[in-house]
């Protein structure tokens, strides 16, 4: 019974390792191809406004956001908006808070993450929050 339980628990620790590896690996890709410029729209998956959540048509140079939707970059008001750079962040930093659930999928291609869900707790309502990436394309 004890060895069961010892395989269970040390299963669960390599889920995690795995995800943190699987999430390095995709960036370093990412980061090999050398994107600077592109554009993408964004998603934003949480309990928040219509305006936050989007979608948001992305344009960014030199890895810094130019427009959102048309509009020149306004770090306050669009300040749920990320970089493909600052999605991997938010990976990161959400990994590290060992989350109660997440979903993580990468593009096959350019290897950006395209899909992103993060339920920390599952004792606390609407704490979620996700990112979709579509329509990416490299300028």
């Amino acid at each position: 019974m004890h060895r069961v339980i010892f395989i269970f628990l040390f299963c669960l620790g390599c889920s995690k390792a795995t995800d943190v590896n699987l999430s390095d690996q995709q960036f370093q890709k990412w980061k090999n191809q050398k994107i600077a410029d592109y554009e993408f729209t964004l998603t934003v998956n949480c309990f928040c406004t219509i305006e936050t959540r989007g979608p948001h048509a992305i344009v960014v140079k030199g890895n810094k956001i130019q427009s959102v939707n048309g509009e020149t970059y306004d770090p306050i008001k669009h300040y749920a908006v990320k970089t493909i750079d600052e999605l991997f962040e938010v990976i990161s930093i959400n990994l590290e808070r060992k989350p109660f659930s997440k979903t993580l999928e990468y593009d096959s291609k350019y290897h950006f993450p395209s899909n992103i869900y993060f339920d920390i707790s599952q004792m606390i309502a609407d704490e979620e929050i996700g990112y979709t990436v579509s329509q990416f394309k490299p300028r």
